[in-house]
């Protein structure tokens, strides 16, 4: 197995972390916001964004000290063995290609909307009809898969590009909207007064739509995933994760002050950004802001097809998967986990909706935060000794706190019984695969062992 090519620059590591944040929840998020907190809904995003941020710098600290592939399973996997890394890491990688299928089909359904030819059907049969959008969800995840086939610098640029094709629109939005700005809105974020609906505590609407911006705001998780083929790692991956939270938080919160101040109903309205560029920028607004919609979800199909298959590859490094997944192609790229990974997404896509896809659980998202928070704790005892290029500040109080506020989000999810059912199917699936490969690891180390006692 020939080492990755070290090739990812702080540059493509910030876009990996903007594309994974950045996705469709701007979109469709900022009107539920307003209807839970009104102005107050600005507070509860910046809330939002600050405590991600604690548990964003538990994971600047972990990759800090580590440079491979792999991110939150190879820190639970050092913080807690190989078991606890296993479920991490086999969670992380399930959900991720769940996610790149959801959201490539959320792309062809919006593309139809937009252009309604695509949603032509060309073959029915029973329950099954097969259109035309599912071979835009099918060519889109194709189309990515090969580009990162072809070199993880052909992967990062494409990220790179649909990383800016996606902000700018958003940017222009936010600085134009600025003259926008009502000085209620601004004095409202401290008040409830504007929160329609039955009348609700100060502390319930920043905490409820605190809650409902994770959504937005999550996707930061995958900047270290590829740490073994970047440039300085341990260095510009902390940096990278750390500056596109931030960023993003700002960026969203620079949003709904923008959209609460030019539509006064913006809770009511079912295209709420595309009312806000309306107002401001007139009919071709609402069009760039629709073709923004599309490059923003496939900016983020572009990151996770980037990602995903470096998951592949940390799990064969370490036998729970075949060793051919640890395979380089001749463009230094992990060409059959490549293949596994698209090739999967590409069927769940083909037969499923985004409606079975989008339900990608609660428990499994926060099986990637509450592990890698108090893996900072864990391997402060354990490796007190190792090189670490970051180190947060007050002992244990941000892990622990970043772990509490995970759990919280958690619990504040109500995660519905299908979402523990679609997790525990998920975990099920891959113990499977850990039992089925334990006896070829066992009989892997004693071979190993037998040949290292004939050496001596």
């Amino acid at each position: 197995m020939s080492r990755p090519t070290r090739s990812l620059t702080l540059f493509d590591c910030i876009c990996i972390g903007i594309n994974g944040i950045v996705g469709s929840g701007i979109y469709l998020l900022i009107a539920p916001l307003a209807k839970l907190a009104g102005y107050a809904s600005v507070i509860g995003i910046l809330t939002c964004g600050l405590l991600c941020i604690l548990i964003g710098l538990c994971f600047a600290e972990l990759s800090g000290m580590f440079d491979e592939n792999g991110g939150p399973y190879i820190y639970a996997r050092a913080a807690f063995g190989p078991y606890i890394g296993f479920v991490v890491g086999w969670m992380a990688m399930s959900t991720g290609i769940l996610g790149w299928s959801a959201v490539a089909v959320g792309f062809s359904e919006a593309l139809a909307k937009l252009v309604p030819w695509f949603a032509t059907v060309v073959y029915r049969g029973g329950s099954f009809a097969l259109s035309l959008k599912t071979f835009v969800a099918v060519g889109l995840i194709g189309t990515l898969g090969l580009i990162n086939y072809f070199g993880v610098k052909a992967g990062a640029r494409t990220s790179d590009f649909l990383s800016i094709a996606k902000i700018l629109p958003l940017l222009l939005l936010g600085l134009v909207g600025l003259a926008h700005v009502r000085p209620e809105v601004l004095s409202g974020m401290f008040s409830t007064q504007s929160i329609p609906g039955e009348p609700v505590t100060y502390v319930q609407a920043i905490s409820s739509s605190a809650f409902l911006a994770v959504f937005m705001i999550s996707g930061f998780e995958y900047v270290p995933v590829p740490a073994g083929e970047t440039t300085n790692a341990k260095r510009n991956v902390p940096l990278a994760l750390v500056g596109s939270l931030a960023g993003a938080t700002a960026l969203y919160c620079l949003i709904q002050t923008v959209a609460l101040s030019t539509v006064s109903d913006l809770y009511a309205r079912e295209q709420p950004l595309m009312e806000v560029a309306g107002r401001i920028f007139g009919r071709p607004g609402v069009s760039i802001l629709g073709l923004a919609s599309l490059v923003s979800m496939a900016g983020f199909c572009s990151s996770t097809a980037l990602v995903g298959p470096r998951y592949f590859t940390a799990l064969a490094a370490d036998r729970y998967l075949p060793a051919v997944f640890t395979e380089r192609s001749r463009f230094q790229t992990p060409g059959p986990a490549i293949a596994l990974s698209t090739g999967l997404a590409l069927l769940l896509a083909f037969f499923l909706g985004y409606g079975s896809l989008v339900d990608v659980s609660n428990v499994a998202l926060f099986c990637q935060y509450i592990p890698t928070c108090l893996a900072v704790v864990a391997l402060r005892y354990r490796r007190p000794q190792a090189h670490r290029t970051y180190r947060l500040p007050g002992g244990p109080i941000i892990p622990l706190t970043g772990a509490g506020i995970s759990t919280v989000l958690l619990v504040m999810a109500r995660p519905k019984s299908k979402e523990w059912l679609f997790a525990a199917e998920v975990l099920a699936l891959g113990i499977l695969i850990w039992a089925s490969t334990a006896l070829l690891r066992r009989r892997l180390v004693r071979r190993g062992a037998a040949g290292a006692a004939k050496v001596s």
